[in-house]
């Protein structure tokens, strides 16, 4: 999905995946050092000698900024969300800093990976799909709950409108470095189809059918993205959240590098959206059961509802359904077990976004009748239950995060072979039952427990990106 070195070309991708993985957090250090950057910053700087790296610095030194500039630095773009900036960075100055006693932490502005592999009144006797059966939201719509005046941001390559939305897209805004209008990739169409579309012949029909979207454009066509680009969309969410009424984030990606969630800028940017009360919904990846499968920020952040993938078989009855082996899962190098919930993502039918999109123009045989195709993935897998906590959210509207975790959590009932629930979009939304998530969970580094802001008198963070 990444094309180019300035985005991150797989032939860059793959030995830093690979490295990132195998390393442990304070290996690949030069002799001396503190040991505090990410191995996979020098890999970056081996593969490329001379260029600026794209690196996240974390510091309580406030005269940083300056620092950057008088050793070939240039600051970029404040993020106020994680206390911090971007600029580039050249290699001999990364050194310098870790040497210095300068920074806490320093790590590699990592690319991201879509999970994918590969209201209004609703009528489901006209579905030609399963997924929503399989979900068990069917009965949420037969009570008139179809996930109405719920706002969900969708961060991923954006929502082209259609007559699937009608009317329910309001507004759309681009951190992407192609800063287009539209959605040229056509995976942001096709999680927000499985989030919110409604067909008007009642063929495919997303989950909460009646809910708003919000489309937040991080990806360029190709699908490539750099947490950068997510950091600046959840800031801007968070400062705008009341005016669009937004409950619900979907981030259908993942970073392309391991990384405890504690020192991640990207997992102290979606805290911060979680505790100013909106419900972060991420999908596991499609990594397995491998090493390090679980670690992959935002998916690795104990708060937020990570998702993996079960396939349903093509049938509404939940006897047939399985764990998808490709679904990543395991516990994080943090301890936290991970994906929490399961929902479907095999063969998934949704909005394609046009026949010109990226997706449409790679995978041909995906395509189903017109403006529709099949995908999967765990992309899919985390728009559901993105659909859900929209129903649950209608039904309920003064539920804090926690607790929709929570009841996500307490209301699914674990598939055969499997621990982990898969998620039940009507038990979720109509039963009522007290508790709340997260309760052992820890913040990371740089968010304040108590008041879940960031500790600016003790963090800065920077973010350099070529």
């Amino acid at each position: 999905m990444f094309g180019g070195r300035g985005k991150y070309g797989w032939l860059v991708l793959v030995p830093l995946l690979a490295l990132a993985a195998l390393l442990p957090a304070t290996a690949g250090a030069k002799e001396g050092a503190r040991q505090d950057v990410h191995p996979a910053v020098d890999v970056y700087a081996e593969l490329f000698p001379g260029e600026n790296i794209p690196v996240i610095v974390q510091s309580d030194d406030a005269e940083l900024a300056q620092w950057v500039g008088e050793h070939g630095g240039t600051v970029i773009q404040e993020f106020d969300i994680v206390g911090g900036f971007q600029a580039e960075m050249p290699i001999e100055a990364v050194r310098a800093l870790d040497f210095a006693d300068r920074a806490t932490w320093i790590s590699l502005d990592a690319p991201l990976m879509t999970s994918r592999r590969g209201g209004d009144e609703v009528d489901a006797s006209a579905l030609a799909t399963v997924y929503p059966l399989a979900a068990n939201a069917v009965p949420a719509w037969e009570e008139g709950v179809t996930g109405d005046d719920v706002t969900v941001a969708v961060v991923d390559s954006g929502i082209n409108p259609g007559a699937d939305f009608r009317g329910r897209l309001v507004r759309t805004r681009s951190f992407s470095e192609e800063r287009a209008a539209e959605d040229r990739g056509g995976h942001g169409t096709w999680v927000a189809g499985i989030i919110a579309g409604n067909d008007p012949e009642g063929r495919y029909v997303g989950i909460a059918p009646g809910a708003d979207l919000l489309s937040v454009m991080v990806s360029s066509s190709d699908g490539s993205a750099r947490a950068s680009n997510v950091i600046g969309a959840l800031q801007w969410i968070v400062n705008n959240k009341d005016r669009y009424d937004v409950r619900v984030i979907n981030i259908s990606l993942n970073s392309a590098i391991p990384d405890s969630y504690l020192r991640d800028p990207l997992s102290a940017a979606v805290e911060q959206a979680w505790f100013q009360g909106i419900v972060v919904v991420v999908s596991a990846g499609n990594l397995g059961a491998g090493a390090s499968a679980a670690d992959h920020a935002p998916a690795n952040d104990p708060y937020v509802i990570t998702v993996g993938a079960f396939d349903d078989g093509g049938t509404a009855d939940r006897a047939d359904d399985v764990l998808a082996d490709w679904s990543s899962r395991g516990v994080t190098v943090d301890g936290y077990t991970k994906p929490e919930v399961t929902a479907p993502g095999v063969g998934i039918v949704s909005t394609s976004g046009g026949k010109g999109t990226y997706l449409a123009e790679e995978f041909p045989d995906s395509i189903v009748d017109r403006g529709y195709m099949r995908l999967t993935g765990t992309s899919a897998s985390a728009a559901v239950v993105s659909g859900t906590v929209a129903l649950m959210l209608e039904e309920a509207p003064s539920l804090t995060p926690d607790e929709v975790k929570f009841r996500v959590m307490a209301t699914g009932a674990p598939l055969a072979g499997s621990e982990t629930p898969a998620a039940d979009a009507f038990e979720a939304a109509f039963t009522t039952i007290d508790g709340a998530a997260n309760g052992d969970a820890l913040p990371n580094d740089f968010i304040d427990p108590e008041t879940g802001e960031i500790m600016e008198d003790c963090i800065l963070w920077r973010v350099l990106w070529r």
